[in-house]
């Protein structure tokens, strides 16, 4: 007689997480046309309008790779931290925080572009560290809860550019709207080939995306990592000091979450507004969750998230459906992802007794 019960999968493997991806990807859009179709939209012409403006062209294409340049670099910063179960949600603050700090180096000093670009990169990296590793030494000097830190500085980083705007410190003269002058011509991310759209940032997030991947999966730290992340106590007695590899973990993702504030200032915005950078931070929290905290499927996931972006404005255009459907389908994107990393955990297996 035979039976069937759930067992739980020791590894689902490449093809498993490839199939995973491929049933959340589709039953999302199903789900998304669905609601588009209940609101009164054609969801086809919807659908197809977002197809067009993600991949539609080379052209589209560029567009959904600028996108998603910024959303990689704060997908990695969530990722990195969260692989050491290290719940850091400050992603936006020190998205911010980059930006703000390069910026902040071009009002003191002006340099030759093949100077500038570098000092506006590296500055983009010590702004977000800067707030990162505050939250790590904080929670490794006084025990503050990480969550709790990182959330506040969130909002201080965000009041402080907001207060540098209103107060006309950093705003142009006779500027009507709240955002900064355009930041100098020779710090302006140059474009990796002629005649395209793609600037260098694009470039920086792709060889970080590998350079993250090697250092967590190739590298001495990275076993530390995730011995870290798996057992803080077994880590202990292995030599791994947790109050260092706190601070250290925090540095990191905070530099790399600034990096991408840079990015978009610099390739993409070329000035500094709340408007401008708000909400790259909790789409980094998304996309990682989306990617199983691997940096390789970051990079795929955020180029997912910076079609639906670049798409979405010609779903706007071609098929009048409000912005607002984007945040939607992100959400519901991520609720299928999350669904299917349950039910691919578990497989019906066969059982045979003996009446």
């Amino acid at each position: 007689m035979s039976q069937y019960k759930l067992s739980k999968r020791v590894e689902i493997g490449t093809a498993g997480v490839l199939l995973q991806a491929a049933v959340a990807i589709t039953m999302a859009f199903l789900a998304s046309g669905i609601l588009l179709a209940i609101l009164g939209f054609d969801p086809w012409e919807a659908l197809d309008a977002l197809r067009i403006g993600a991949m539609g062209d080379w052209e589209s294409v560029q567009g959904s790779m600028v996108h998603a340049a910024p959303l990689a670099f704060t997908g990695l910063a969530a990722s990195f931290a969260f692989r050491a179960r290290i719940w850091s949600i400050g992603q936006e603050g020190q998205f911010f925080a980059g930006a703000m700090m390069a910026y902040f180096f071009t009002t003191i000093v002006q340099l030759p572009a093949i100077l500038m670009v570098p000092l506006v990169i590296l500055a983009g990296m010590l702004g977000g560290s800067l707030i990162g590793g505050l939250c790590g030494v904080l929670k490794s000097r006084f025990d503050v809860n990480i969550i709790v830190s990182t959330v506040m500085l969130n909002y201080i980083i965000v009041y402080l550019l907001s207060y540098l705007l209103t107060s006309r410190i950093w705003m142009a003269p006779g500027e009507y709207y709240v955002q900064s002058a355009r930041v100098p011509k020779s710090s302006h991310l140059p474009d990796m080939f002629a005649n395209t759209d793609l600037h260098i940032g694009v470039g920086l997030a792709i060889l970080t995306v590998l350079a993250m991947h090697f250092v967590v999966n190739r590298t001495t730290f990275g076993f530390g990592l995730r011995a870290f992340g798996d057992n803080q106590v077994a880590a202990r007695f292995k030599g791994i000091n947790p109050k260092r590899m706190t601070v250290i973990v925090m540095l990191i993702s905070g530099a790399l979450a600034g990096l991408g504030g840079m990015v978009q200032t610099f390739g993409v915005d070329f000035r500094v507004s709340q408007t401008f950078l708000t909400g790259y931070g909790s789409a980094g929290l998304i996309i990682a969750v989306i990617a199983g905290l691997r940096p390789l499927s970051v990079g795929l996931v955020a180029l997912l998230f910076g079609g639906l972006a670049n798409g979405g404005l010609f779903m706007q255009v071609m098929a009048d459906v409000s912005s607002a459907i984007i945040s939607a389908m992100q959400a519901i994107i991520l609720m299928f992802f999350l669904i299917t990393s349950v039910l691919f955990q578990y497989r019906i297996k066969r059982v045979t007794s003996d009446d």
